[in-house]
């Protein structure tokens, strides 16, 4: 950590995060890593990378700040996974309810087009080939920009300005 972040108090919200990942080990970060866009992942790990000079006084800080920032939150979506079952399965009956908490709850989960962020563009750009112009266009609206152009770059000149047209 550079000169002037050495008090916990100076750290911006990066670095906080970065702190306490590190500071919750490895298998619970990696967890908390996987809900989070490539972006996110980059930058929290570079910081990762340049932190020095820790202190376990900053540790505590900022794992205090934590639990207090926690602490003031409400307790909704807290189980609520738990509670939406069982409130469901109360008012349908288990059979009526079972269909229902599927596609309530795993549909929550599924990120769809989220996933592509995480794939190089060459891949992207073979896998949706074949697709009509206006539906390729759909696809890269929901990359980052610099994905989006690199997935751009491997399409023929032609259909390039057909998709950058819609």
């Amino acid at each position: 950590m550079n000169e002037e972040a050495s008090k916990s108090s100076s750290l911006n919200g990066t670095q906080k995060s970065a702190l306490l990942l590190l500071g919750l080990g490895e298998k619970h970060a990696a967890d908390i890593l996987q809900h989070m866009g490539p972006k996110e992942v980059q930058d929290l790990g570079m910081v990762m990378a340049g932190l020095t000079n820790v202190t376990s006084e900053m540790m505590e800080e900022v794992m205090a700040e934590f639990i207090a920032t926690i602490g003031n939150q409400t307790s909704l979506g807290l189980g609520s996974d738990d509670y939406i079952r069982n409130m469901l399965t109360s008012a349908l009956g288990a059979d009526k309810a079972s269909g229902m908490i599927d596609r309530i709850l795993l549909g929550r989960n599924s990120k769809g087009l989220e996933q592509l962020k995480w794939m190089e563009p060459k891949s992207i750009a073979e896998m949706i080939r074949l697709e009509h112009p206006q539906i390729i266009s759909i696809v890269m609206s929901f990359l980052d920009p610099d994905q989006a152009a690199a997935v751009l770059s491997e399409f023929p000149e032609k259909v390039r300005s057909d998709i950058i047209m819609r």
